[in-house]
């Protein structure tokens, strides 16, 4: 008599694979470890950063010779993450994520990597981030972030671009021009001396002084601003 089959038994005699089922995005991770990953830096110019799920710590110093990664790791396996520190040329790339970590949200309990970064000051950073807090200080270089979720605080920095989803963003300190590309939450800059650029879907924005100031789009929310020494120039 034949018998009929459910259609994940029929797709695995018909391919002959094995199916792992694997857990669910938001479940509990079973596998943590504590790692550290160090890269000389004597002749690097940029990091280049690109973490999935968890928070991000970037710590500049002017005696630090080579970049220090402390990595926390949740995940659901020792072999479901990737740790990755390596010199290309003039650039460190770092890339650090938890299978699944895409999906995690502030209070879930899925996957996550947070990095704690030592480097020497005079480096600049490309940063692509999934979701959790990016803090960064004592950093002089350049600093872009494309961000998707989380709060991003910036303490330092010379020119700096943002893209990013949603978090408020805070920026103090920078040398050179800030360009901020926002979709929701606030925004605050203080003490730039170059020009603070904001496009912004969402949220307040405050800036108290700046060398210049363009507000291509202020959104939802209130505008604050005071002490620009330059132009202002606010698209409504």
């Amino acid at each position: 008599m034949l018998k009929t089959l459910l259609p994940l038994s029929a797709a695995v005699l018909l391919s002959g694979c094995i199916v792992h089922v694997k857990n669910g995005p938001g479940s509990a991770p079973k596998y943590f470890d504590n790692q550290q990953l160090t890269l000389s830096a004597s002749s690097l110019q940029l990091l280049e950063t690109e973490a999935g799920a968890g928070s991000l710590s970037i710590v500049g110093s002017d005696t630090a010779t080579e970049i220090t990664v402390d990595a926390e790791i949740f995940a659901y396996s020792a072999d479901d993450f990737t740790l990755t520190l390596k010199q290309k040329g003039n650039r460190a790339e770092l890339v650090a994520r938890a299978s699944n970590s895409n999906n995690w949200q502030v209070n879930s309990p899925g996957p996550k990597i947070n990095l704690t970064i030592t480097v020497p000051s005079s480096l600049g950073h490309i940063i692509d981030d999934g979701s959790g807090e990016i803090e960064i200080k004592q950093v002089n270089g350049d600093i872009e972030i494309d961000d998707g979720s989380g709060s991003i605080t910036i303490d330092g920095g010379k020119n700096i671009e943002i893209e990013d989803g949603s978090g408020s963003i805070t920026v103090n300190n920078a040398k050179g021009d800030v360009r901020i590309d926002d979709g929701s939450g606030d925004i605050y800059a203080n003490t730039i001396i170059g020009t603070v650029t904001i496009d912004d879907g969402s949220g307040s924005i405050n800036v108290n002084g700046a060398g210049g100031l363009v507000i291509e789009d202020s959104g939802s929310g209130g505008l604050q601003i005071k002490n620009i020494k330059g132009k202002v120039e606010i698209d409504e």
